[in-house]
């Protein structure tokens, strides 16, 4: 495997072309037709294999395309199964969701609400400046975005990275898993609601837009990114706080094992919750978003079209807002 000065480039599983799992698992005719549809437009030129198969989805790689920014695709599969239905807790408090009840919506339409429903997610926290997937389109149950990795191998998430206990480099990533989560709550009203080593990557900062420090044409300098956001939930849901606290435990728990120095449940709350002045005029600023909207769909201020790529940036800048946030160049 590729390593960034002794840190891993990829996780595990590398995409080849044309694989017997590309036709299985989660390709079914729907998919396939908006796949090829997907390439026909120019966002991808093939569909490779699977590179990570989870329990509800199976994430396949694409090689560029003309109107992909520059970048490899990830294509992400929701499967049809049955655990969408005990995902009504994410939905119906969601007040983006008022007027639609999950658990009475069909097993097809549960599973592309959840699609649009990260997709919306991913859309809020890039263009607010999070270290996310950059989100390229969304159709039925499928989700495409950038492909963090490099030659078809997925970059690793934090449970697969081999690392001293100890080392400094943990508490370099625990720091910034701290702050992409206060960015997330502050910048982009969002609690990620099911945060743990398993949905947070650490990837070339080249290879992402919305870096958290450092310089993003070092080809040695990495970060964490925040990934599967299916589950998170506007601030006004009624359970986000409580998921913010389970959030935060889990974090703690894996960098407690990783013998980083973290902040108690009860200080890292209040890390993330509290408000810096920075963010005081983004708070003004979101008070016209609180208010009574018509009724249009589920629309709201911060809605997109499920089907709108939104700008896709080649060029990375560092976030304003993170300033002294650890740099992590591993050697």
């Amino acid at each position: 495997k590729k390593t960034i000065k002794g840190v891993a480039a990829h996780g595990h599983g590398r995409a080849t072309a044309d694989t017997d799992r590309t036709r299985g698992g989660a390709m079914d005719a729907k998919v396939r037709l908006e796949i090829t549809r997907a390439i026909n437009n120019g966002l991808m030129e093939v569909c490779n294999g699977v590179v990570k198969e989870g329990k509800e989805a199976m994430v396949y790689h694409g090689q560029e395309g003309v109107e992909s920014g520059g970048h490899d695709v990830a294509v992400k599969v929701f499967k049809r199964i049955q655990e969408f239905k005990q995902r009504g807790l994410y939905v119906d408090g969601d007040p983006r969701y008022s007027r639609q009840i999950f658990t009475n919506a069909s097993s097809r339409e549960q599973l592309a609400l959840w699609a649009e429903k990260e997709y919306r997610n991913l859309v809020r926290a890039n263009r607010a400046g999070i270290p996310v997937p950059t989100p390229l389109m969304q159709k039925e149950n499928i989700l495409f975005m950038r492909f963090l990795g490099d030659d078809g191998w997925p970059s690793p998430q934090l449970k697969e990275l081999d690392m001293k206990r100890g080392s400094k480099k943990w508490t370099a990533l625990y720091l910034q898993a701290m702050t992409a989560t206060k960015m997330l709550y502050h910048k982009a009203r969002l609690v990620h609601g099911d945060l743990s080593e398993y949905n947070l990557m650490v990837c070339p900062c080249h290879l992402v837009e919305n870096i958290l420090s450092g310089d993003a044409k070092d080809e040695n300098a990495v970060q964490i990114v925040m990934i599967d956001f299916g589950q998170a939930v506007d601030l006004r849901h009624p359970n986000a706080l409580e998921l913010l606290r389970r959030d935060l435990l889990r974090v703690k728990e894996f960098f407690d094992k990783m013998g980083v120095k973290t902040m108690s449940p009860e200080v890292a709350e209040e890390f993330v919750v509290a408000e810096d002045e920075e963010n005081e005029d983004e708070e003004a600023n979101e008070e016209e978003d609180t208010k009574p909207k018509p009724e249009v769909n589920t629309a709201e201020k911060d809605d997109i079209d499920p089907n709108e790529k939104p700008k896709i940036s080649t060029n990375n800048e560092t976030d304003e807002g993170s300033a002294g946030v650890a740099n992590i160049q591993v050697s």
